[in-house]
C-alpha cells in the first residue's frame, strides 16, 4: 500500500512507473491506479492508497473490458472509430480507464469524486497515457 509494485521489468516497468508517478504528481489524493498490458492482461505497475483496493484483480477486468469495447468498435457503423477512454461513475468513485495511442497499453485511474472531477481527471490522463 502507498507504493508502486508490478509484474513488469526492465524499461517495460520504468516506463509503468513513470506513468504513476506523473498520475501521482498530479491526483494525489487518487484511490488507485495502474498501467496494464491489454493483450496478456498483466499489471505492469499499481498503486493504491486504500488496503482493501485490489489494483491487480480491477486491472485484469478493466483490460478485459477494454478489450470486449475495442471489438464492438468492429462494427461498420463505428469505421475508423478508436477508443480514447472509458469513465465509470459510481456513488463515490469515479474510476477512468485510458488506452495509450498504439492500443497496447491501458492506465487506469480511481478517485473520490469528492476529492476531484472527471474533466481534470480526464484531462490527466490524457496527458500522461503516451
Amino acid at each position: 500500500m502507498k507504493k508502486i509494485t508490478g509484474d513488469a521489468l526492465g524499461i517495460e516497468r520504468y516506463k509503468a512507473d513513470a506513468v504513476i508517478n506523473n498520475l501521482l504528481r498530479d491526483l494525489p489524493e487518487l484511490v488507485a491506479a495502474a498501467v496494464v498490458d491489454i493483450q496478456s492482461k498483466k499489471t505492469l505497475a499499481a498503486y493504491t492508497t486504500v488496503a482493501s483496493f485490489d489494483p491487480y484483480k480491477i486491472s485484469s477486468r478493466n483490460a478485459e473490458l477494454i478489450s470486449q469495447t475495442q471489438k464492438n468498435l468492429t462494427a461498420p457503423w463505428l469505421a475508423g472509430q478508436q477508443l480514447n477512454d472509458l469513465v465509470i461513475v459510481l456513488d463515490e468513485q469515479l474510476h477512468c480507464l485510458r488506452t495509450t495511442p498504439d492500443g497496447q497499453r491501458l492506465c487506469y485511474v480511481a478517485v473520490r469524486l469528492a476529492d476531484t472531477n472527471m474533466a481534470l481527471v480526464r484531462d490527466v490522463m490524457r496527458r500522461h497515457s503516451n
